[in-house]
């Protein structure tokens, strides 16, 4: 049996997501540390970091939510996960650079301490990096052609929780509203799948 433990408002939605997308049974536990102190107690028996998600697949215990991804699709195999060494190696790629170019940048802006200046340049540099994946989209139904993969998971998942109707993520912004066209329709298109929903219903 697959638990896993985590929020549906914490990066645990982007493991939700994939095993929605992979079809497997799993149990939920949605822990949640800043309303139950007693979830603090369980998060650090199974992580020693303190963190969620925690995927726990039969004694194996994997954490950090691209980690859980990969080992998911990479077990179960199937369309999320491409069979041509090119194309996974386009899965890891998006996979970190979502990791390093836009959760990064929620990390910077969340110690700039209200410096407007330093916040206006970090958006700046976020409006470049999301410029990359625009591209990229342009004349693409998903991020690495007409199949849609774990790569699609991965990014769009970082950019816009399931709960957030499309917004990218932490720093609220709109794609469509910063010349982003490509970007936008996908998101839109992500957002929509069964997968997503479903997760946007759940505590």
């Amino acid at each position: 049996m697959l638990t896993l433990y985590g929020s549906s408002n914490s990066r645990a939605a982007r493991a939700l997501v994939a095993l929605e997308e992979l079809g497997l049974s799993y149990r939920h536990v949605p822990l949640n540390h800043r309303a139950r102190p007693q979830d603090r107690i369980t998060m650090d028996a199974i992580n020693p970091n303190g963190h969620v998600p925690v995927l726990d697949d039969d004694g194996l215990i994997v954490w950090e939510s691209m980690a859980i991804n990969l080992y998911l699709a990479d077990k179960v195999g199937g369309p999320l996960w491409p069979t041509r060494p090119a194309e996974r190696a386009a899965t890891y790629q998006w996979s970190f650079w979502a990791q390093t170019e836009i959760d990064r940048a929620d990390w910077n802006r969340a110690r700039r301490g209200g410096d407007e200046a330093l916040i206006a340049s970090d958006r700046r540099d976020l409006v470049k990096a999301l410029g990359v994946l625009d591209r990229t989209l342009e004349g693409r139904t998903w991020l690495l052609g007409e199949a849609f993969t774990m790569a699609d998971v991965n990014v769009a998942t970082t950019l816009s929780q399931p709960n957030e109707d499309g917004l990218i993520g932490w720093q609220r912004l709109d794609p469509a509203a910063d010349g982003l066209p490509a970007l936008a329709a996908w998101l839109a298109r992500c957002a929509a799948r069964p997968s997503y929903l479903a997760v946007r219903e759940m505590p």
